[in-house]
């Protein structure tokens, strides 16, 4: 019996001794040595897997990811886009905004609008959303935004987080292996000494594969839906700036249309605010006819005095 119990103490030893060896490591990538276990199968599963491990895109001469990677099954991209859009009807464009996510079978994450109010009745409205929709939807959305007004700006990002990915799922399988072995001696402890180390070690491993399923869940939950950070702008009349290259010609007629336009909204801001300040603009408008009146009147008086001067 204490050759087996020596026995037993010695294999948990042996693991617990891999456990501390992993943990050590932190966040780097498993070695050929398999974390010191002493047992040739995790040596051996472990070069494969850091053998069949991606590593991290090179951009090329442009800086951007190669189109290859997005055919690559062994990448894990985290694929996120943040567009800026102009609209003249603002609803409209929410309810748009609304469908293309429903139909691309996203979520909102979040949601917020501003601008608009009883308190600020003359400011426009802007939306901020942002939007998760399934990775291979991400296309569909990003083409379909068009749709939802005129798009001033737009800015794609990629991040393959494969060398991490598989990094975890690596030291995922190797301490379940763990556990499977632990349970394995535990059905065989015979002292009770034995069967409180077991079950301290194994509470180690449990704990370290809690972990590791977590960042796995975290990265699918990232990797399977893209993110859209949409920024939604109302905007009075949605127009296309003429560039410094267009001819002269082109650029004096702008400024023209610009000068009426901005004549026409400016009459239309000055109706707007006499319709929301209706009693202030009654005070100054007989404010301004009594100074004519009583100006007109001094004025008379005064050219009476000239007169009857000479």
């Amino acid at each position: 019996m204490k050759r087996k119990s020596l026995f037993a103490l010695c294999l948990v030893a042996i693991l617990l001794a891999g456990c501390g060896g992993g943990a050590a490591n932190g966040g780097s990538a498993p070695s050929g040595s398999g974390g010191a276990t002493g047992d040739s199968n995790y040596q051996g599963w472990d070069m494969e897997a850091a053998e069949s491990m991606p590593t991290a895109p090179e951009s090329d001469s442009g800086g951007s990811i190669p189109d290859s990677i997005y055919q690559n099954t062994r990448a894990k991209l985290i694929r996120r886009a943040e567009l800026e859009i102009q609209t003249e009807q603002f609803d409209e464009s929410v309810k748009a905004l609304n469908q293309m996510v429903a139909s691309c079978g996203g979520y909102y994450e979040n949601a917020s609008v501003y601008g608009g109010s009883r308190r600020d009745a003359y400011a426009s409205r802007s939306g901020e959303y942002v939007v998760r929709v399934p990775a291979e939807k991400y296309e569909q959305f990003l083409s379909q935004a068009g749709d939802l007004g005129y798009v001033t700006s737009k800015n794609e990002g990629s991040e393959d987080v494969g060398e991490q990915y598989y990094d975890i799922e690596a030291r995922l399988k190797t301490q379940r292996t763990k556990q499977a072995r632990l349970l394995a001696l535990l059905e065989k402890a015979e002292t009770m000494e034995d069967i409180i180390a077991l079950e301290n070690a194994l509470s180690d491993v449990e704990y370290q594969i809690e972990q590791y399923a977590s960042d796995l869940n975290r990265y699918d939950a990232l990797i399977n839906f893209s993110t859209f950070r949409i920024y939604l702008h109302e905007v009075g009349r949605v127009t296309q700036e003429v560039g410094e290259t267009s001819s002269l010609g082109q650029r004096m007629a702008a400024g023209f249309q610009a000068s009426f336009r901005n004549l026409g909204q400016g009459v239309q801001d000055l109706l707007i605010w006499v319709s929301y300040n209706l009693f202030l603009t009654i005070v100054l408008a007989a404010v301004a006819v009594s100074a004519v009146i009583v100006g007109r009147r001094e004025l008379k008086r005064l050219k009476k005095e000239k007169s009857e001067e000479k």
